[in-house]
């Protein structure tokens, strides 16, 4: 999945690294998950600073399985999707088409931001 943000302000936004993610379930609460940054499936550009300018974009790209390796603990499936694009900025939460099954992994992975 691809998450995108827009500068919407007046100066340039920066950006270093990877967005925090939480994955959140109907109510709204956290589910138990496992990060990673720098996933395999896709190419990584790696942390490195970025300045968006007012009214352009930076992208990241989520990666997650539906692997059942577990038959005693549950999947874990999510709602909501919450971003953090950089610490010291607040979250902003979306809801992705169909739900996010992590499967018994509870796996997230994430790439750094980057320009599109």
């Amino acid at each position: 999945m691809r998450i995108k943000l827009t500068n919407c302000g007046k100066k340039p936004y920066p950006l270093n690294g990877y967005p925090a993610l939480t994955v959140l379930d109907a109510s709204r609460k956290p589910a138990p998950i496992k990060i990673v940054q720098g996933p395999t499936e896709v190419k990584d550009p790696g942390p490195r600073p970025l300045k968006i300018a007012p009214g352009k974009t930076a992208e990241a790209i989520v990666v997650w399985r539906n692997t059942v390796a577990d038959s005693v603990n549950p999947p874990v499936k999510g709602i909501y999707l919450q971003i953090t694009p950089a610490p010291g900025h607040p979250p902003q939460t979306i809801k992705p088409a169909g739900t996010l099954d992590l499967g018994t992994t509870g796996t997230l992975k994430t790439t750094a931001w980057t320009h599109p």
